[in-house]
């Protein structure tokens, strides 16, 4: 039985270096020394030989044996000591299962919650230091393979290489959840001998993992290294009060800041910084594990775009307490006025008594040669004689983001609606008389800013006839009488936004263009212009970045720099089917920060970029969680105050590793045996 398994032990030892055993052919020579003895015998002279004979008998036949003895101990010394270079190790069953060369797997996380501290320092430099000592524990020629956080490596990378991209390892913005690092272990390591090494903090990412079982010829080690810190303030999110900014107008900021701690702070500053100059800076007190909205107003003093950013101090998690915003002002508005039969001087008169706007008069007739996507603006009063040209214009107008207000006129209301239909609006009903205006919608974006309180006595216009509106699903009512007619609502349609009333503002026929709300109505109109740009993007989002297009040119090249000037690209630009200028190849910027798109040293849109937020939770998963969705795996606590032991443990999990290796094993055979040659030379014959 003994000598069956030791056959068998023998069939499943292999060799890391079996170049080595060419050393065995050393055998050939204590052989060949033992065949041809070159001892030269000294001559004793006795008188009567007799009483020797049986004596030379018996010592001739301790020598040979003792001889052959020397020389099996010998050859068995020479033996161990080159299967001993030769790296011998045996195989594990799993391992012959499999088809192709073993290779150890490593996960290293670098995400930003890897900049956490431990007692001697971050917690990536930490991971790397285990790193190192893990691949140095293994004999050269092992195979190895490297995850990040960043693209999967397909190569196979030797002991050196690997030490090289370990040492060059940095934090990284991007970020993978559990579920998605086992996924692409898995495509690495399927139907191949593998030990796999996942080294992270294992930040809680999502809730729903599910056990993942490991193929049966891969062995999974988790090594868990516990942050020392679990405390974190950061901005999570801002917004605005307003879709749209101007000239002059004050502006209200809201900024999300969080405290994910059980720990209470007090008195934490809060920075907002416009076009690289504080504005103004806050102090907050955060409850435990508790969100506030921190509200800070301004005033736009300048035109063109402005670059924001607004910081909370906090260490070490750093990645976290900034958060940029970008958004464009309009210093003068285009309007452009399209009549049917004769123009309302009042809509000229308001907006040409203003150095804000630039304002057009055109009857529809010469509306051909006009270049619509200029105009922040367009009203059409009265308008039903259109051509088809006209009002395809229109429609890819609104597409890119314009402002489209229409009034009815007195030619057939069914005329008019054509155009309404076209481009799901609205549409007017009946003609009805007498009427009041009693309830406007002061929440909506239109009215935001205009009304101070509300004030239930105000006298609002009079109507002789209007054209109830029917509307079309997620409209906005904006305007209604007492009856719940609807007297102007909104509509978005592409970027844009339409704007119907259900009747004309022709003084015979309204009081509206005499009352104070007619100024901020049609003011607000035409401002409210890219409601759909953000202000904001997270890296590695799938999220459309939309560029503003009332600046671009066609045929001109476009760049996107950093607004420092140490980064840029030529950007890829396409539209949609909405109309919308798309940044196809956003994927190029890695650095959160404030970004230019530029044609010819001209601005065209100012875009912020911000680290996405997941990793800001301080939540980790606990070795009782790992042991339920990782069954089949070694889980080890790493500690950052026990450098030395977590060296040793590095070394016992590679000595417990799938192979087997047996050179100290003929090492130490080959020192015993030669003391045992030793013992049997010097041992006398009788």
């Amino acid at each position: 039985m003994f000598t069956r398994s030791f056959l068998s032990m023998l069939f499943i030892i292999q060799f890391l270096h079996p170049a080595f055993l060419f050393g065995l052919f050393l055998l050939a020579i204590p052989i060949i020394l033992h065949l041809f003895s070159f001892k030269r015998y000294k001559k004793v002279y006795f008188s009567n030989f007799n009483f020797l004979a049986a004596l030379q008998q018996q010592k001739k036949n301790s020598s040979k044996l003792k001889n052959l003895l020397l020389l099996l101990l010998r050859l068995a010394v020479i033996a161990c000591i080159v299967l001993a270079f030769a790296s011998p190790y045996l195989t594990s069953e799993r391992r012959q299962v499999a088809t192709e060369q073993p290779q150890v797997v490593i996960y290293a996380d670098n995400s930003f919650s890897m900049t956490n501290t431990g007692s001697q320092g971050s917690l990536l430099e930490e991971a790397k230091k285990q790193l190192f000592d893990l691949v140095n524990s293994y004999p050269t020629g092992t195979g190895f393979r490297l995850l990040t956080n960043e693209t999967v490596n397909q190569l196979l990378l030797n002991k050196d290489q690997l030490l090289q991209m370990l040492g060059n390892l940095k934090i990284s913005p991007a970020s993978k959840s559990l579920a998605q690092v086992w996924k692409e272990i898995s495509e690495l390591t399927k139907n191949q001998t593998s030990t796999i090494f996942i080294v992270s903090d294992f930040q809680k990412k999502e809730e729903d993992l599910q056990p993942l079982v490991s193929d049966s010829t891969a062995e999974t080690i988790l090594l868990v290294l516990k942050p020392e810190n679990l405390n974190n303030i950061y901005i999570d999110q801002i917004y605005f009060d307003q879709t749209f900014h101007k000239k002059d107008q004050n502006d209200r900021i809201h900024i999300s800041i969080v405290n994910a701690s059980d720990r209470e702070f007090h008195h934490i500053p809060v920075t907002l910084s416009l076009n690289d100059k504080k504005k103004s800076i806050h102090q907050i007190d955060l409850p435990a594990n508790s969100q506030k909205i921190l509200d800070i107003s301004y005033q736009n003093v300048e035109e063109g775009f402005y670059k924001g950013t607004v910081e909370v101090s906090d260490f070490p998690m750093i990645f976290d307490n900034k958060f940029y915003f970008s958004y464009g002002t309009n210093g003068n508005a285009n309007i452009l006025y399209v009549w049917q039969n004769r123009a309302n001087p009042y809509f000229g008169k308001l907006f040409s008594d203003s150095t804000t706007f630039n304002f057009t008069s055109t009857p529809v007739g010469q509306t051909a040669n006009l270049l619509l996507s200029r105009y922040h603006l367009i009203i059409l009063d009265g308008v039903a004689n259109r051509s088809s040209g006209f009002e395809n214009t229109l429609e890819e107008y609104l597409r890119d983001g314009g402002n489209l207000f229409i009034l009815p006129g007195e030619m057939p209301i069914e005329n008019q609606n054509q155009l309404l239909q076209k481009i799901q609006a609205p549409i007017w009903g009946s003609r009805d008389t007498g009427t009041v205006i009693s309830q406007i919608e002061t929440q909506a974006s239109l009215f935001r800013d205009v009304f101070e309180q509300e004030d239930s006595k105000a006298v609002l216009p009079h109507v002789h006839h209007f054209y109830p509106l029917s509307l079309p699903d997620h409209s906005e009512k904006l305007l209604q009488d007492k009856r719940n007619h609807t007297l102007l609502a909104s509509q978005t349609f592409g970027k844009g936004n339409i704007y119907v009333s259900a009747f004309s503002y022709d003084p015979e026929n309204s009081d509206m263009v005499y009352h104070p709300l007619f100024v901020p109505l049609l003011v607000n109109m035409a401002f409210n212009v890219n409601s759909t740009l953000n202000t904001s993007y997270f890296l590695n989002s799938d999220q459309p970045v939309i560029l503003n297009n009332k600046n671009y040119t066609e045929n001109i090249p476009l760049q996107v720099r950093r607004t420092d000037k140490t980064f840029e690209f030529v950007s890829e630009i396409r539209k949609d089917f909405s109309g919308n200028l798309l940044l196809s190849n956003a994927h190029n910027i890695q650095d959160a920060g404030l970004y230019e798109a530029v044609q010819e040293e001209r601005v065209v849109d100012a875009l912020a970029w911000n680290y996405d937020r997941s990793e800001s939770q301080m939540t980790f998963y606990s070795e009782e969680d790992l042991a339920k969705y990782f069954p089949a795996a070694r889980i080890e606590n790493i500690k950052t105050t026990q450098l030395d032991k977590n060296s040793q443990l590095i070394k016992e999990i590679v000595l417990h590793d799938n192979n087997k290796y047996l050179t100290p094993w003929f090492l130490v055979l080959a020192v015993i045996l030669l003391l045992l040659e030793q013992v049997v030379w010097r041992r006398k014959l009788q």
